[in-house]
């Protein structure tokens, strides 16, 4: 799972050749638990926009993103005043509000949501520990400190769960980055491995965890098996590491340097195309086509774009504007290959979904 405020944005907007790629399908959401309208946007077409504002206001911050295997999209956001609180979207659109009262509010840039069996998990801070929450939309459950970790040693966090694990990975403020294996139940650490750089995501795999990290000057996506030992180490492109996805067994990630993001497949670069690293990468079944969704900042200010990408001939084939002031705070993955995006969008917290 992915936070766009760790990344680079574009400096520079691609060009439109032909129409192309997948379709972006939204609900419009008529209120918290309320009936809602799918429909799916045509290629070239601004699709259209879930507000969660009637969820936990329209001043609420958007802190994260996770796509559920079973369509849904639960937003991690943070109420002026109140504790953090997710809305649980629906395959079908409606919508739940979650209050989440056991974590800190203070530090909101260190809040994330792992999709994990029939719910999610939350990780933050409590007590000065770093800790995670179980929740459904039926309600969190009790604070679980994760092993020992101490909220003040962490200066990074990224988070992915598959039912029975979740997987934390930290930067510290030593210098040192590492990869946890946690009960996502209990938050008794099971495992841990060191990592060769800053870890900027990760995505399970069938038998263990992806994770892109970065020596600040190349990319590398390192792959462990359920015990954490190391499978593989592959390039993923110069720059810095972006997010990643995986289909079919097959891991594709991005990278980015001043000017070029690269989409590379299980360490061969399959793509490069001008701009910088994206928030969100999905790629089709066939792996011909990857879509991005980016925050840039072409003009006076941040907008977010969705680009298609034509994996054989490096062409961005469609880009479509979804919000022309507003920025990408969070986005994930499921095993099906559907995206959430949540964003700050015109002040105001919003929702986009890819199938």
């Amino acid at each position: 799972m992915t936070l766009a405020a760790d990344h680079p944005v574009r400096t520079d907007s691609a060009v439109v050749r032909r129409p192309a790629g997948p379709l972006l399908a939204a609900v419009l959401l008529a209120g918290c638990g309320g009936a809602a309208e799918e429909t799916a946007s045509p290629e070239g077409q601004r699709p259209g926009t879930v507000s969660l504002a009637d969820v936990a206001g329209a001043d609420a911050a958007v802190l994260d993103a996770a796509a559920t295997d079973d369509g849904r999209a639960v937003v991690l956001l943070a109420p002026p005043g109140g504790p953090l609180t997710l809305a649980d979207v629906t395959a079908d659109g409606s919508a739940t509000a979650v209050p989440v009262p056991g974590l800190d509010a203070e530090r909101q840039g260190l809040a994330r949501v792992a999709a994990a069996d029939d719910g999610v998990v939350v990780v933050g801070f409590a007590a000065g520990r770093v800790t995670l929450v179980p929740a459904t939309a039926q309600g969190a459950g009790a604070p679980q400190p994760v092993g020992t970790l101490g909220a003040a040693d962490v200066t990074a966090l990224d988070v992915t769960a598959r039912a029975d694990v979740l997987y934390l990975a930290l930067s510290g403020v030593d210098g040192t980055h590492r990869l946890f294996a946690v009960d996502p139940a209990t938050g008794a650490v099971r495992d841990e491995a060191e990592l060769p750089g800053t870890p900027r995501d990760l995505e399970t795999t069938d038998g263990g965890v992806a994770v892109a990290t970065d020596s600040g000057r190349s990319a590398t996506v390192v792959t462990f098996d359920a015990a954490l030992d190391v499978v593989a180490e592959l390039p993923a492109g110069p720059g810095t590491a972006g997010p990643l996805t995986v289909v079919d067994g097959a891991v594709y990630a991005t990278a980015g340097r001043t000017g070029e993001v690269t989409v590379s497949r299980d360490g061969e670069v399959l793509a490069s195309v001008p701009g910088d690293l994206p928030a969100l990468v999905t790629v089709d079944p066939a792996g011909e086509v990857a879509t991005l969704v980016d925050t840039v900042a072409d003009s006076e200010v941040p907008r977010v774009l969705r680009r298609t990408v034509d994996l054989a001939t490096d062409e961005v084939t469609d880009e479509v504007e979804l919000c022309d002031s507003g920025a990408v705070a969070g986005a994930d993955v499921d095993a099906a290959g559907r995206g959430a995006v949540a964003a700050d969008c015109r002040g105001e917290p919003v929702l986009w979904r890819l199938d």
